[in-house]
Formats: structure tokens, sequence, C-alpha cells
């Protein structure tokens, strides 16, 4: 026991020496982590919590086109403007701006469009009309060049145009069926409905519809995937991987002062040297782990991000950070023992630990990735890692949920150690 807290203390001594490690270990995550979360904030946001400047040229002035401004206004995603430096928005400046990029989406609301829905509306209430046997409305065929258009910023990215056709076509689809609605109120003499409900035609079907709701009891704790959640915990396992710099740098300089040789001739050392390594360093990933979501609680809020939360059962983390942890260090000893030289093990370590990140989903989520990189992804020690810290703070899973990333990590530290042992006993030393 004695042999184990003496390398302890001693590895604490190389690493507090060794100021360039220390500022890798726990200064590069945490600005990695600030930076990104900066940088991911509006990729990461649904476009529906964005609000945008909306050019709208209206040349109908009837009642669709009153309906959809109205109803753009009171949405919270689209500023509304409709005239500049007190002139209306005609077609031609319309498209000028946004061609220029100034603005990023605009509509037109063509002359008669009221008229056409208006007919199309008279047409499908005297459709239904013919069968109850009531009067007929005034019906002409329908003309297809009626249609509100839609233009876009050149620039515009293509998810960026569907979110916003998608909300546009919502309150156009509202203001058709409010006509619609009052069309069929007209006929038989059914004024008294429509002056009852018509006037309020969102709340006749607010029943039906659709409303996201949490999947579990305690909504107050349901989490959605944004660029706090996701990167946190994803640059923390980087930093954590990150360890096999200075695990493999001080194995490789201990084998060059000759003071790994002197340890294996004393009886039985070489084990609880090699324990004491372990735990030194797996307990300082576990604690860089907990600083690096101490940043995401009360430092990231501090830049206008939102704080890091970390489920209902975030002391599942403790367990599954130290496997992680585990798997970190065992990597570290596994390059330190193979390679011979820092100049071998340093460049290998570090692009070897930025592959794996890039395939376990640590610069973006594995859901956008290709399938064939999600599943090459189950190679990497840093999917495990990080699927099970998504499987707490963002699913509220408890310990079950994570037994079989614990048991990878473990199992693949195991493996790790037990190669790491026989490279470094099967070594001959010169003396």
């Amino acid at each position: 026991m004695k042999k184990i807290i003496a390398t302890i203390i001693k590895e604490w001594i190389l690493l507090r020496r060794d100021v360039a490690g220390f500022l890798l270990l726990f200064i590069m995550p945490a600005i990695l982590i600030v930076v990104m979360a900066l940088v991911q904030d509006a990729p990461f946001k649904d476009y529906q919590e964005l609000r945008f400047d909306l050019l709208l040229a209206d040349n109908d002035h009837r009642r669709l086109a009153q309906e959809i401004k109205a109803g753009l206004r009171q949405g919270k995603n689209f500023n509304v403007i409709d005239s500049i430096d007190g002139a209306p928005i005609t077609n031609e400046k319309l498209k000028a701006l946004l061609q220029k990029g100034t603005y990023r989406v605009g509509i037109i609301i063509p002359k008669g469009a009221t008229a056409e829905v208006i007919n199309a509306a008279n047409i499908v209430a005297n459709s239904i009309s013919k069968k109850m046997g009531i009067g007929t409305l005034p019906q002409r065929e329908i003309r297809d060049s009626m249609y509100v258009r839609m233009y876009f910023d050149p620039a515009s990215k293509p998810t960026f145009r569907m979110s916003i056709s998608f909300a546009l076509d919502k309150y156009i689809t509202y203001s058709c069926s409010n006509l619609l609605v009052g069309r069929m109120s007209k006929l038989g003499n059914m004024e008294g409905i429509d002056s009852a409900q018509g006037d309020d035609f969102k709340k006749i079907f607010q029943g039906i519809g659709i409303k996201e709701e949490a999947l579990n009891d305690k909504a107050i704790y349901n989490q959605t995937i944004n660029s706090v959640q996701h990167n946190v915990p994803a640059w923390a396992i980087f930093g954590m991987f990150f360890i096999v710099v200075p695990i493999a740098g001080n194995m490789i300089r201990e084998r060059e002062e000759r003071s790994a040789l002197r340890v294996e001739l004393i009886p039985y050392a070489y084990t609880y040297v090699a324990l004491g390594k372990i735990l030194f360093y797996t307990m300082l990933c576990t604690v860089q782990f907990f600083v690096m979501c101490a940043i995401g609680l009360w430092i990231l809020p501090l830049f206008d991000l939102p704080a890091l939360n970390m489920g209902t059962h975030g002391w599942v983390l403790l367990p599954l950070s130290i496997c992680i942890a585990m798997a970190a260090t065992a990597y570290g000893y596994f390059v330190g023992s193979v390679f011979k030289t820092t100049n071998q093990a340093m460049p290998f370590g570090a692009i070897s630990v930025v592959i794996l990140s890039a395939m376990g989903g640590i610069w973006v989520p594995m859901d956008i990735l290709p399938q064939a990189m999600q599943r090459i992804a189950m190679i990497s020690p840093l999917h495990w890692g990080l699927d099970g810290i998504n499987q707490v703070i963002l699913r509220n899973g408890s310990i079950d949920r994570v037994v079989l990333h614990m048991c990878v990590l473990v199992v693949l530290s195991i493996v790790l150690w037990l190669i790491s042992l026989y490279v470094n006993r099967d070594r001959q030393h010169s003396i």
C-alpha cells in the first residue's frame, strides 16, 4: 500500500512541475467547451426558437393579406416588415433586398388573392350545400396564378428554407380555413354561427392538433440537445483522453532515465507502481470531468448560454466518469508501453485521440453522421462514454441504462492494461 501511495504522490509532483501538461489537461478542454458552445449555439437551436425579419409585399390589401399579417405578427418567429422609410414594399424592392442579402426571407401576396380564396371556399361550400339542399354561392373557374409567393436569400440553407416554409404554410392554411368557415356559415342564413364561432376559429379546434410533451412525468427535467448539453460532456471526455500525452511522456522518460529499470529490480514493486499510476490518473481524469461540468453549470450561463442539465439521476455520472477515466488512463498506459520514444508516442497519442473523437461523435452529434460512420463509432471508447452520459443527462436514465457502457469501458481498460503489462515485461533492458 505504501508503494501505491508513494507512486501517487510522485505522479502528482511530476504533473505539478509540468505546467504545460497541467494546462493541457484542464485549460484546453475548458477553452474548447466555451468556444465550441458559443460557436455551435445557433446551429443547435431550432429555427422555431429564433426570430426573423420577414419582408412582405401586399398587393391584395384584403382579408387574406390582413389575416396572414396578423398571424405572422402574433407569432414569435417573424418580425413583419411591410414598409421601409414609410413606403410600402414593392415586388421589385423585396427581390432586390433579398438578392443583396440584407434580408433572408420575403413573401408576396398577389392582387386578387383574397378573391381567389373566397371563390375556392364558395366551390367547397356549394359542393356541400347541394347535398344538404340549401342555397349556393357565386363561383367561377379556379385560377392557379394567385398563390402566395415566397422568396429567400440565395445563401439560405435548405434546412432554413424548409423550416420557414412550414411556419408560413401554417399561417396561410389557417387564414384560408377561416375564410372557408365564413363562407360555409353564410349559407342557409347561418350568420349567427359565424359571429359566435367564426370570429375565433382557432378556439373551435384547440383540442385538435399537435402539442409536444415530455416523455416522463417530471417535465421540469425534460431536456433536449443543445450546444451546452453536447459540448460540455463531449469535450470533457476529449480532454480526459488527452491524458495519453502526460502518461506516455512520463513512462518513456522513466525508461530513458532508467528509473523504471530500478523499480523492476525491486521484488513485486512493478505491479504496485503500475497500480499507483493507474489510480492517480484515474482520479485526476474524474476530477477533470467534474471541473468541466462545473464550467457548464456556472461559467457558460455568463455567456448567455443555457446551464448544463445533469438529469434526474446525476449521481450516475460519478461511476460512469470513473469508467471513462479508467479507459482514458489505460489508453495512455498502452501508448506509453508500446512506443519507445516520445517522438513516436506523442504524435500518435494526440492524433489517435482526435480520430477517435471524430468517430465517436465528439465534434458533432452521432445522429447527423452517416449510417456507416455510426456503425464504425462503436469501436471508439469516446462514443461509449458520450452515449452513456447522454443517457443520463438527456434521457434521464438511471444506472441500469449505462451498465452496458460501463462494462464496455472497463473491459477495454482491462484488455489495454494486460497488453501493456505484457509488452513491458517482454521488453529487454540493457544495463
